[in-house]
């Protein structure tokens, strides 16, 4: 749940003294659904909370896992931890009680939590696939030369300090001066924030994502060719001088060369890069299908009528971030 949305007129049914047992029916309905929201709430919370605990607790106690990518995996554990510890709570309060009673500082101080934990969160994956793409496609260089824990530190650094700019980009002008009408909380509704939030928080990093996972599956593919090539030819590793492996007769990247030198069965080879590919596209899928749908209404809800989009469907676009 990030860059929460929250609207003003929150729909609660409001009952009629003359409509008789009907009515306490309804409120009867009304009382059950709040309970079940509050159970499905509390166990979205609890779920977030202690998942990222965990996800910490080893990396930090387990010496094999401090590795550079977990330095990135730790950070977006982080970023989720706090969503979960001091976002989202207020936020089923909030959508409970469907009124803001926390007064006018607290909801800047949530809503900018809001916005830049969700932003430090959609870039840590960013930067998880960047490592990826490196590790992937340049193995030997990346480990020698870019694949350092001082890379990994200045990469979370920047990723943390973008996400505080975001923030902290009204502070400059961009000034939303009816968030707090009607009692309500809601995010900076100023037309050139949104859209600068929107693009610097999601679709740009959205757009590196798609590329650099295109990218690895077409070196993925390239190098599932080549060593099919070179397993139905039945090359043998004795076939190679030293010098003749410095100019093989195809052209092979580092990966395939690495295999022929240590003699690997080409289909382990194979079967891990599918794996690699598999395990990709349910990262990529699962982030679109999380965060598309919510970044979309956000960045059209400033110029478009209030009643346009519907406050059932903020709701749920709003806790379906949690589910990442």
């Amino acid at each position: 749940m990030n860059f929460s949305l929250a609207e003003n007129d929150t729909g609660k049914l409001v009952g009629n003294a003359t409509d008789g047992g009907r009515n306490d029916e309804l409120f009867k309905n009304v009382h059950l659904t709040d309970y079940l929201l509050i159970v499905l709430f509390c166990l979205v919370i609890l779920t977030t909370v202690v998942g990222n605990t965990l996800i910490i607790f080893a990396v930090f106690t387990t010496r094999r896992l401090r590795t550079v990518t977990n330095y990135f995996v730790t950070s977006l554990a982080v970023a989720d931890w706090l969503v979960g510890t001091f976002v989202m709570p207020i936020a089923a309060v909030y959508h409970v009680m469907g009124t803001w009673t926390f007064g006018r500082l607290i909801c800047d101080i949530w809503v900018s939590l809001d916005v830049c934990l969700c932003t430090a969160s959609i870039l840590s994956l960013c930067a998880i696939s960047i490592d990826r793409y490196f590790a992937i496609t340049k193995p030997l260089r990346y480990s020698k030369k870019r694949r350092s824990k001082r890379l990994a530190s200045l990469m979370i650094l920047v990723v943390w300090l973008v996400s505080l700019v975001i923030t902290c980009a009204p502070l400059f002008g961009w000034y939303d001066e009816n968030r707090h009408s009607n009692h309500g909380c809601t995010y900076n509704q100023n037309q050139a924030y949104v859209v600068f939030s929107a693009m610097g928080s999601f679709f740009l990093p959205l757009i590196v994502v798609v590329y650099v996972y295109l990218k690895i599956s077409c070196v993925i593919a390239e190098r599932h060719n080549k060593l099919e090539a070179l397993n139905g030819q039945k090359l043998k590793i004795s076939r190679y001088s030293h010098e003749s492996m410095e100019r093989p007769p195809v052209e092979m990247d580092e990966i395939v060369r690495i295999s022929l030198r240590r003699g690997d069965d080409c289909r382990v080879s194979l079967k891990r890069e599918n794996k690699t590919a598999q395990t990709l596209s349910i990262v990529v899928g699962g982030f679109i299908a999380c965060w598309l749908f919510f970044f979309v209404v956000y960045l059209i809800t400033p110029f478009v009528p209030q009643t346009t989009i519907l406050p059932d469907m903020l709701k749920w676009l709003t806790w379906l971030d949690p589910v990442q």
